[in-house]
Order: C-alpha cells, then sequence, then structure tokens
C-alpha cells in the first residue's frame, strides 16, 4: 500500500454505539413529553348545563316536560338537545357520565314511540319489564347489549346506555 493509501479503520461497532448514546436522550425526552401531556385519569370531563333545553322544551308547550330530579352526587351532564323534527313533535335527550364512569341518557319524546325506538336504539329486542320508580317500564336489550327502559305512553320516555341496571334505575326513578 502506498502512502496515500493508508486503510481506514473499520467503524461499524462505534456507529452503533453513536446511536444509542443519540437515541436514548430523545427516547427519554419523549417519554417525558407523553407522560407530562397525556391526560390524566379522572381528567375533567366536559359538563353542560340542560336547563336551557329543558326550560325551551317546556316553554314549547306540547307536552310535560320531565327532568331528572334529585340525581345523587356524581352524575354530571356531558350533553343536551332539543329536536324539532316535524311541527308538532319535540324530543329532548339529555346525556350523564354516571358515578361508575358509565354513560347514561334519557330521552323524551311525543314522536311515535316505534320510531323513536328504532332512532334511539336500531335493533332492539324487547326483553321483559322492570319496576322503577313506581312505574312499570319495558325493558329491551339493544344489539351492543345495552339496556333499554321505555315507558310509553302520551309521551316515550326511554332511559338507556351503557351504565349498569343500577345506575339506570336511579335515572329512570328521578324523572319528574
Amino acid at each position: 500500500m502506498s502512502e496515500q493509501q493508508t486503510a481506514i479503520p473499520p467503524r461499524g461497532n462505534k456507529t452503533v454505539g453513536d446511536i444509542t448514546r443519540s437515541l436514548v436522550p430523545l427516547l427519554v425526552l419523549v417519554v417525558l413529553a407523553v407522560w407530562v401531556l397525556w391526560p390524566r385519569v379522572g381528567s375533567k370531563v366536559h359538563q353542560v348545563d340542560p336547563s336551557g333545553d329543558l326550560r325551551d322544551a317546556g316553554r314549547i308547550g306540547l307536552f310535560t316536560v320531565l327532568a331528572p330530579t334529585g340525581l345523587p352526587s356524581g352524575w354530571r351532564p356531558t350533553s343536551s338537545r332539543l329536536d324539532r323534527p316535524r311541527p308538532g313533535e319535540l324530543t329532548i335527550e339529555i346525556g350523564y357520565l354516571t358515578p361508575g364512569e358509565k354513560y347514561a341518557r334519557y330521552v323524551q319524546s311525543n314522536v311515535d314511540t316505534a320510531a323513536l325506538l328504532g332512532g334511539q336504539i336500531p335493533g332492539a329486542a324487547r326483553d321483559g319489564s322492570v319496576r322503577v320508580g313506581g312505574r312499570s317500564w319495558d325493558r329491551y336489550r339493544a344489539a351492543r347489549g345495552e339496556l333499554a327502559y321505555v315507558l310509553a305512553g302520551a309521551t316515550t320516555l326511554l332511559v338507556t346506555g351503557s351504565a349498569s341496571a343500577a345506575e339506570l334505575d336511579v335515572l329512570a326513578s328521578s324523572l319528574r
């Protein structure tokens, strides 16, 4: 070999070491950023005030609006909706995060009961009845396994969600 053609030493192991020393601090930074910025368990739930929709539904006057009253602490309203699909029809819906961190909702409507059920809990099948709050409700089981309580009359009341039967009982019995 000539003087000008000196052999270059192999750098294989040195390269792996360099990559490792570069990546470990970056990995530590990423883990710290995720740990600091990731939402914590028990993070705040977006709560709403359904009183405006309840008040508006009462003002429309198509039926006597029932509202959840005296729910125990831990019930947090997370959604509220007032819908008038056609003149003379009204639906109010309020969703809650239960103390057990499940979803429960109540719907009251003067829309035809079969149409309401088809729109709210498609594919649900009647599964007996349950007595809650001094009233006999028809019990349905949705295709995904969720329970639904239905009380048909001049208006239809529907209580459903991923909540346990005990939590649905609490919501249904609070409607006054």
